[in-house]
């Protein structure tokens, strides 16, 4: 699931005027100048330290702590209840341990939220759209860019802030960012509470605590017991499935079985084999445990950087339909 991020959309609007101009062309000069002036992670120079409380779903209450160096120097710490996961990026690797699995989609949500990922891509402004929100009205952009569904981006029209971010999930979810209480750092722009929302539920909340200019310490780069390197690279080619045994559930009683999907995320080793498999959305209990038993036998040809196989992160989508 593709969403656009904070700083890769809504802070990109935070430099331009209140209102925008009519001609395409001008408002995508207006979305390049401000990803210039605006976007944190993508050209700060000097390091700092962000720390993050988090609310998931309402319930759960966590923690997150990013260490900034430079673009391709990082650590960073996310603690959700019982479960931790710290990633380090030295160059073009990521290392990655965690303690116990929790579903990766609301990990890749809480990092584009706060837009610790690069995932900007190439965004292009659309048309205007203008609405009205407890009386005030907002400027507002269709903006397409790297995701299937386009987006609309509506700013405060007396300090051009991004208050939400807007787009439709096939088939019938409706997904939001909003931002409130932006705060200069240096010379960028950032908000003090950033929340997604899915069809109009809390999914994550994230309040700012503390975001300061701090030295970076080179010894973080070690990478941590037991972690999963990912080289990262330009033009990176996605894992091939060469082997993929069918699902059966033909053992499981009738009443076992329901038909659905179950969506599962899981992870590509450079020897083509899979790991850290983790079922996202799912259909019955034994279901699951049957799609889990048989995709552990899944072989692939590996992501490829060039020459050098790669570990990479994939999602599958295993259907069971009844038929007469």
């Amino acid at each position: 699931m593709c969403r656009l991020s904070l700083i890769s959309a809504a802070l990109l609007l935070c430099a331009c005027a209140p209102t925008f101009a009519q001609s395409k062309a001008d408002l995508q000069q207006l979305l390049t100048s401000a990803e210039q002036h605006a976007s944190l992670f993508d050209d700060q120079t000097a390091p700092f330290q962000l720390d993050v409380d988090l609310v998931v779903k309402a319930k759960v209450h966590g923690r997150l702590t990013l260490k900034w160096g430079a673009k391709d120097r990082w650590w960073r710490k996310l603690v959700l209840g019982n479960f931790q996961q710290i990633e380090v990026k030295s160059g073009d690797s990521r290392y990655t341990a965690r303690n116990s699995e929790i579903n990766p989609i609301l990990i890749g949500d809480i990092f584009k939220l706060l837009d610790l990922d690069d995932n900007a891509g190439n965004l292009t402004a659309k048309k205007e759209k203008h609405r009205s929100e407890h009386g005030v009205n907002l400027n507002c952009i269709q903006v397409e860019g790297k995701f299937e569904t386009s987006h609309r981006v509506c700013l405060d029209p007396a300090t051009s802030d991004i208050l939400s971010d807007e787009w439709k999930e096939a088939p019938d979810e409706q997904d939001s960012e909003k931002f409130t209480n932006y705060f200069y750092f240096g010379s960028h722009h950032y908000p003090h509470t950033l929340e997604l929302r899915v069809n109009d539920k809390s999914v994550v909340t994230a309040n700012v605590l503390d975001l300061t200019a701090a030295p970076f310490d080179e010894s973080l780069l070690t990478p941590p017991p037991g972690a999963i390197a990912r080289r990262e690279c330009d033009g990176e080619t996605a894992p091939k499935a060469i082997s993929t045994p069918d699902v059966d559930f033909s053992g499981l009683p009738s009443n076992d079985k329901s038909p659905g999907d179950s969506t599962v995320a899981m992870t590509v080793l450079a020897d083509g084999s899979v790991d850290d498999i983790h079922i996202v959305q799912g259909m019955t209990p034994s279901m699951d445990q049957v799609i889990l038993k048989t995709l552990k036998l899944w072989k692939f040809t590996p992501a490829m950087c060039g020459t050098e196989p790669v570990v990479a992160d994939i999602t599958v989508v295993v259907s069971f339909r009844i038929t007469s």
